[in-house]
């Protein structure tokens, strides 16, 4: 049974790994270089400890300019609207208020991160959705660097 239950929190982090740098498409896009990404993150859920994820992926020169390093919240399902957004240098803050197909609870994420063209490092809370169905909130970090040329 355990796995009906971090199945649903593990699709919560892949979509708030995608999330992280799709959330630009409505918010400062991020100067980061097109090329071979390496991204790791690490899951942190109440009760149940944490998980690491890790996996390549080729950002192509669309995908920097429509600020979607990763898959779009949109191929996700998601609607989000955005708040509280501070940019300062290549530090980014904001707070993104999400609903997803089949998740009746918008999750409620806020985000830290910083960015240059070849790294990217972020720190995201998030509450509601399946964290909340957890009993809590749920923090994830993420690292990505660029490898090279794809």
């Amino acid at each position: 049974m355990k796995f009906t239950v971090v199945r649903p929190l593990l699709l919560s982090a892949t979509v708030c790994a995608a999330f992280v740098s799709s959330a630009f498409a409505q918010l400062p896009k991020l100067d980061t270089q097109p090329g071979k990404w390496s991204y790791s993150t690490r899951t942190e859920i109440p009760g149940m400890g944490s998980i690491p994820m890790s996996f390549d992926q080729c950002v192509t020169q669309k995908d920097v300019d429509e600020g979607r390093n990763l898959s779009a919240q949109k191929d996700a399902g998601m609607d989000c609207k955005y708040s509280n957004v501070k940019v300062s240098g290549n530090r980014y803050q904001f707070t993104a208020t999400c609903k997803m197909k089949d998740v009746p609870e918008p999750m409620v994420m806020n985000y830290d991160m910083t960015a240059t063209p070849t790294s990217m490092d972020s720190k995201m809370t998030m509450t509601g959705g399946t964290a909340a169905a957890m009993g809590g909130k749920m923090n994830m970090s993420m690292t990505a660097k660029r490898l090279g040329n794809c």
